[in-house]
């Protein structure tokens, strides 16, 4: 007879087995957060960074994720405007995210951003728009993007006569940039949650969550010089892309679907010869890090891999952080 008070054996099997199984999840999460292979390739691929930059090139700058200065001497872009890169506890305890003024001031001082004519949003979460109203206050660039970017804007201080709410397929001027921003998914089974638009204006510190996605686009950047197709997450809409064309995409890598068909239905569909990744990086960390890959949604060795086995035919490049190369490197 088993004592008063004491646990059956079945239930003491079932807790066994249950802390069993937690400590199999700690053990694997761990791993997948201290093992984050691939920056070897993702060096190996990188474009050197020249002393001497020709007048009558384009130049392009990445600041991390999906970040990017675009530049022909005359006019600069900057693609989403993220640089405060909040730590990974503010963003889960869905605290409120104060942007870095201290992060944009280093680098207006480092690369001039007070020469951006044009921000440039490809959806509106935070780690794609949340330093718009420090760099567009500071430079008095030009927000384009979604009705959800442009409220996001406007509460960061914006005027409204500094924004512009972009229609789709349809072509806009600045400088000798043609921008058309294209219709395209969020990547990831969940569509990119947050969801839904920012329907009012948004004032900073805000928190993770109050950035609603407001739809996602790829925009293509075309200049007599070049063609880039940025898009910035790894989703798409079937045959949105087809009337096209681009040299290189500037191609979000995180939450990967199916490789062939992400490749067939962006890289292919524009008629590129070249693709730099984007999108990879850990943005809970701060610009002066070590950079590392963004663990558990981003697998930049698989990725390597498979574009071996699948495309070898199609040009890798990367590029460095906050040092600008020149486009086309050849």
């Amino acid at each position: 007879m088993s004592r008063r008070g004491a646990w059956p054996r079945w239930l003491l099997l079932v807790f066994a087995a249950l802390l069993a199984v937690l400590l199999l999840i700690g053990a694997w999460t761990g791993w997948q957060w201290w093992y984050r292979p691939g920056m070897d390739q993702l060096i190996a691929h990188q474009l050197p960074v020249s002393d001497a930059l020709p007048d009558d090139e384009l130049q392009i700058t990445w600041l991390g994720v999906s970040t990017l200065l675009i530049s022909d001497g005359e006019t600069t872009l900057l693609t989403d405007p993220f640089v405060s890169r909040p730590p990974l506890a503010q963003v889960l305890l869905n605290r409120p995210l104060k942007p870095d003024a201290a992060v944009v001031e280093r680098l207006f001082e480092q690369l001039g951003l007070q020469r951006i004519q044009a921000m440039l949003v490809g959806h509106s979460h935070y780690d794609h728009i949340m330093d718009v109203g420090l760099i567009g206050q500071r430079s008095g660039a030009l927000l384009v993007g979604s009705a959800s970017s442009v409220n996001i804007a406007l509460g960061h201080g914006l005027p409204e006569a500094q924004t512009l709410q972009i229609e789709a397929d349809t072509p806009i001027q600045i400088g000798e940039f043609s921008i058309t921003f294209i219709p395209a998914r969020h990547a990831g089974a969940t569509g990119g949650r947050p969801l839904g638009d920012v329907e009012k204006p948004l004032a900073a510190p805000a928190r993770g969550s109050d950035y609603k996605q407001g739809g996602s686009y790829s925009i293509l950047i075309a200049h007599p010089r070049g063609r880039l197709l940025y898009h910035g997450s790894a989703g798409f809409i079937p045959g949105a892309l087809q009337a096209y064309r681009a040299d290189a995409v500037l191609l979000g890598i995180a939450l990967l679907p199916d490789l062939a068909t992400y490749l067939e239905q962006v890289v292919d569909a524009v008629g590129a010869h070249t693709v730099i990744p984007v999108h990879w990086d850990d943005f809970t960390r701060p610009l002066d890090a070590p950079l590392e890959p963004l663990p558990f949604v981003v697998q930049v060795d698989a990725f390597f891999e498979q574009m071996r086995e699948q495309r070898p035919e199609l040009r890798i490049v990367t590029l460095p952080l906050a040092q600008p190369v020149v486009w086309p490197p050849d």
